[in-house]
């Protein structure tokens, strides 16, 4: 129960006259489901305060951040990310209980989940931020997930998007591979899955993604392009050599 009123907490912060999750997940698809053009302040810098979704109990702990957009100049840019964040928030506490509840039928106690959000880049018109899960039972393991948002919009922006076709996950596949061996012929300490990779690599639609100082960098989660002890995996990826894929300038320098 203790998660249930520090949800209502949140309901509280957002400025909802809901009393239960459904009411407010319901507000939130409204929110999101509009055309409407959002006008963020270029002199203003965003910022993330939180609340908290919580669970304790013998042998299972949940501790999820619920960030919380502001400093935008934008109250309906922020109502559009917030409600985005509370549902994904609700969602993985959601999963949480579930998870919990397998377990215990299974005579388990050994369950611990932790996400916490922060800002990851700001600039040109683009916020990304930056969600980070861990789940831990006899080992731990973090995936990372990227929210890019256009700040005239209030869209989040898929890496479709970025490109004018399909094509982008060939092209972007090649590059990242050529990095791969560049970084691996230079420094003896990197490894990668190259021999799977080349059967079988493919940018795909999901792939996390975040856009700094005008270029596009990919991001592989730990244990997906590399053996673990080598965490997260980024690869900054030259403008020029996805020039011609590009749908349009605007976002990529």
């Amino acid at each position: 129960m203790k998660g249930f009123f520090l949800m209502k907490e949140v309901f509280i912060k957002f400025g909802s006259r809901s009393k239960s999750a459904a009411a407010l997940l319901a507000a939130a698809a409204f929110l999101l489901g509009g055309g409407t053009a959002y006008a963020a302040s270029p002199d203003i810098v965003p910022s993330l305060t939180y609340s908290m979704l919580t669970h304790q109990e013998e042998g299972f702990d949940a501790s999820i951040q619920i960030p919380i957009l502001g400093g935008t100049g934008s109250t309906d840019l922020e109502a559009a990310v917030n409600a985005r964040s509370l549902e994904a928030s609700v969602a993985l506490y959601r999963d949480f209980m579930s998870k919990m509840a397998e377990l215990k039928a299974e005579g388990s106690k050994n369950y611990a989940l932790t996400a916490v959000s922060k800002v990851a880049a700001y600039g040109d018109g683009l916020l990304t931020l930056e969600h980070s899960r861990t789940e831990a039972m006899a080992s731990s393991e973090t995936v990372v997930r990227y929210e890019t948002i256009d700040l005239g919009t209030g869209r989040e922006l898929a890496l479709s998007d970025l490109f004018k076709d399909d094509g982008y996950s060939k092209v972007l596949s090649g590059i990242v591979k050529a990095q791969m061996k560049e970084q691996m012929k230079k420094d003896e300490s990197k490894s990668y899955f190259l021999d799977e990779l080349e059967k079988n690599f493919e940018i795909g639609k999901d792939q996390p993604f975040y856009i700094e100082s005008g270029k596009l960098v990919l991001v592989f989660n730990q244990g997906t392009v590399a053996p673990y002890s080598m965490g997260t995996c980024t690869f900054e990826i030259p403008t020029k050599e996805i020039q011609g894929s590009l749908a349009q300038q605007t976002y990529l320098k």
